[in-house]
């Protein structure tokens, strides 16, 4: 497993390659596009996702929000990712994990926030409990930018995979490119009331990435990322 990424990989098992870098920012997720070598990849936008707030508590501080990243078929399995953020901790969030990233300084009011990936109904390090893909963060705006692999065998680094990034603040879509030359595309997607962004590609078995970037609304490129395969 490649090294850091603070908060959302501290509940994430065996099968998530990660990498991230702390920085100020937000969540999102894409509209997928692209061939997928005749293996049949589809997806939908995350952005015709229906947002799906509920209240627990009072007050719109108490408001659970979550928001697909993304979503469709590849090689015959359904995938998604999920983002979900949660204003106060819930009471059966596991006491050891409350405290994971933050050393001896805790945040006043810790909230949690949950990245779940799916693939063929089965969720991505779903060894580690009910609430794997979970992790304390402190507030609404406690970004931390990063990348990762996630996929059922090998570690994410075979198999059917799905990309997920947490770009910088700024970062409208990201470019998947193949070795082979396919090219997949992604809307980043902001959870609605938080900094929390993500963005999600899907991988068939058998492909490698040759490179990732990421793009502003204007179409310029802040990120380009050669190491992942």
């Amino acid at each position: 497993m490649y090294s850091s990424f603070k908060k959302l990989a501290v509940a994430a098992g065996a099968a998530a390659i990660v990498v991230g870098t702390p920085a100020a920012g937000a969540w999102a997720a894409p509209e997928v596009s692209g061939d997928a070598s005749g293996k049949g990849m589809h997806a939908r936008s995350a952005t015709q996702a229906k947002q799906h707030p509920t209240r627990h508590a009072q007050g719109e501080e108490r408001r659970t929000v979550t928001r697909a990243v993304g979503s469709g078929i590849i090689d015959g399995k359904e995938w998604s990712v999920t983002l979900q953020f949660y204003p106060t901790v819930p009471e059966n969030f596991p006491t050891v994990d409350r405290t994971s990233g933050f050393g001896d300084s805790q945040p006043d009011n810790p909230s949690l926030l949950c990245q779940r990936v799916f693939i063929g109904g089965v969720q991505v390090d779903h060894q580690a409990g009910p609430w794997a893909g979970c992790a304390v963060v402190d507030g609404r705006d406690d970004f931390v930018e990063g990348a990762g692999l996630h996929g059922l065998t090998g570690k994410g680094t075979s198999g059917t995979r799905i990309f997920v990034g947490n770009p910088a603040s700024g970062t409208a879509t990201a470019r998947l490119t193949l070795d082979g030359g396919t090219v997949r595309t992604a809307e980043v997607v902001t959870l609605p009331g938080t900094s929390y962004r993500a963005f999600a590609l899907p991988i068939t078995e058998g492909e490698t990435i040759a490179s990732v970037d990421t793009f502003d609304g204007q179409g310029d490129r802040l990120t380009h990322e050669t190491y992942w395969d």
